[in-house]
């Protein structure tokens, strides 16, 4: 039979006042001790890491290569405060609230402040411009530079793993502009016993596209007028003679003739403003009655 050491007094007095204390007791270092190799195990992983990444860092021609393409481009990445307008309209009566169109309001609201927001989207817009040429640059690195450097302190595939990550944590991150553009419309009853509200809101795209769309709509109509107003021009005293002669003088619908006292006009078969021309062919002789009968519309 082994026979150990005699026990320190304080043991032997704790474990006989409390006989679970020698079961318990040795758990306290144990845990302990595996916390420490974690911590410790951590720490050297960490060395090891950080003096790796040093190496890597030295001997890289893509890190180098990055570096330099971060210097160049990153002052052209200025962040700006996000572009913010509240915009805000009240009605009179339930029935324009209801059929109020936000949307709309919003458009002709920005339109009309055209020059502020171009100058506030330009501004925003053109650093991401100016990262579409950095990420081009980027991807010529990573293609051209990243895998040609080694050093002997680390095994190929260990330099190119650590190489490809540290490439990619250095580089910089796409500008995000921000906005925030609001649309409100209100109405109050007449005692105020109700009140509604409805808003709408666009982020830094929308409202982009929706300042294009509206310069393209404004656009679109200058034209339209401009066609209208140039084929009503075309609309001679000449042009209108060959047309009520080809015609004999008589309307085209209902069949009466200046003769009987009606008064003639001559018409666009399809309107101008949907598109139609002043040529003889898209031309007829209508009474008066019958002209504004037909008004905008195409009667074929």
């Amino acid at each position: 039979m082994l026979v150990g050491p005699p026990l320190p007094d304080a043991l032997s007095e704790a474990i006989t006042a409390d006989p679970s204390f020698i079961g318990s007791a040795p758990f306290i270092p144990v845990a302990l001790l595996v916390v420490g190799l974690v911590l410790v195990g951590a720490i050297v992983w960490a060395v090891i890491a950080i003096r790796r990444g040093r190496i890597v860092r030295a001997a890289s021609s893509a890190i180098k290569a990055l570096e330099g393409l971060n210097n160049a481009y990153r002052p052209h990445f200025q962040k700006h405060p996000a572009v913010r307008k509240d915009f805000s309209a009240r009605v009179d009566s339930k029935a324009k609230y209801d059929r109020f169109d936000l949307s709309s309001y919003l458009s002709r609201t920005v339109l009309d402040n055209e020059q502020w927001f171009e100058q506030a989207i330009g501004l925003r817009a053109s650093p991401i411009q100016n990262y579409k040429s950095y990420q081009h640059d980027f991807e010529l690195i990573e293609h051209l530079e990243l895998g040609k450097s080694s050093d002997p302190r680390l095994s190929p595939e260990q330099f190119a793993a650590i190489e490809r990550r540290l490439l990619h944590r250095r580089k910089l991150a796409c500008p995000t502009p921000k906005a925030r553009i609001t649309s409100t419309v209100r109405y109050t009853s007449p005692k105020g016993k109700n009140s509604y509200a409805r808003t709408i809101t666009w982020d830094f795209g929308q409202l982009q596209q929706g300042l294009s769309a509206a310069q393209a709509e404004r656009a679109r109509q200058s034209t339209a007028q401009f066609l209208r107003d140039r084929e009503r021009k075309l609309m001679t005293v000449g042009v209108r003679t060959k047309v009520m002669r080809r015609d004999n003088f008589r309307c085209q619908m209902c069949g009466a003739s200046q003769s009987e006292g009606v008064t003639l006009h001559v018409d666009h078969i399809l309107p101008v403003s949907h598109g139609g021309l002043t040529v003889l062919e898209n031309l007829q002789t209508l009474c008066a009655d019958c002209n504004l009968g037909k008004g905008n519309s195409f009667v074929g």
